[in-house]
């Protein structure tokens, strides 16, 4: 699918067991973007902006993960850190997503497709459906970000997930949106999740 199919974000106020938000069911949102590039920031907004939703949303981010294991009193470096919160970031992320959350956003660079397909499946699995947000910010904002934030990601890596992410923009479902920094400041999860969903 063209990147030229793909709608961009008009911000506007907006399984067996698993409650039902709304019409469509439960639903995954999908906050797709590069290391640094404002994907825990609109996470957060956008729990903040639940709106009319019947039921509180569940977000999962990574840094939540690093966070709590900071405040157990790990010491050690982040970049030794990084797989153990993985593991237990993804981890969770599947278990939640089997579980009875009716609405469940997900911070994710989105360019590893085994992971990828491992989250749409378990929300298939689930009966979810998917509204994928993407976060359009050049890599070179979000290597900025990674700075303020007092965390980044070594340069050869995020090489990859730079190279990754621009093959993965030309394969866009055609109802994903595309949000700027500024469109993302705007956006709240009534109108993500009244959307159609994400092939």
């Amino acid at each position: 699918m063209s990147q030229a199919g793909v709608r961009r974000a008009v911000a506007a106020p907006g399984g067996a067991g698993v409650p039902q938000p709304g019409p469509l069911g439960p639903v995954l949102v999908v906050i797709a973007g590069l290391p640094g590039s404002g994907k825990t920031t609109l996470l957060r907004r956008l729990l903040e902006r639940a709106g009319n939703l019947p039921a509180s949303p569940t977000g999962l981010d990574a840094e939540e993960v690093a966070a709590r294991l900071r405040e157990s009193g790990l010491t050690v470096p982040y970049r030794v850190l990084r797989p153990v919160v993985h593991v237990a970031h993804r981890w969770r992320v599947l278990r939640v997503l089997a579980g009875p959350a009716p609405v469940v956003l997900l911070s994710d660079p989105w360019t590893s497709g085994p992971w990828r397909r491992a989250v749409l499946a378990a929300g298939r699995c689930a009966g979810r459906s998917v509204r994928l947000v993407v976060l359009d910010v050049p890599a070179e904002t979000a290597v900025a970000g990674q700075r303020v934030r007092g965390r980044t990601i070594p340069a050869r890596r995020m090489r990859r997930h730079t190279a990754r992410w621009t093959r993965g923009l030309t394969e866009l479902p055609a109802d994903a949106v595309l949000v700027s920094r500024s469109q993302a400041d705007r956006l709240t999860l009534d109108a993500v999740v009244g959307g159609a969903p994400a092939a």
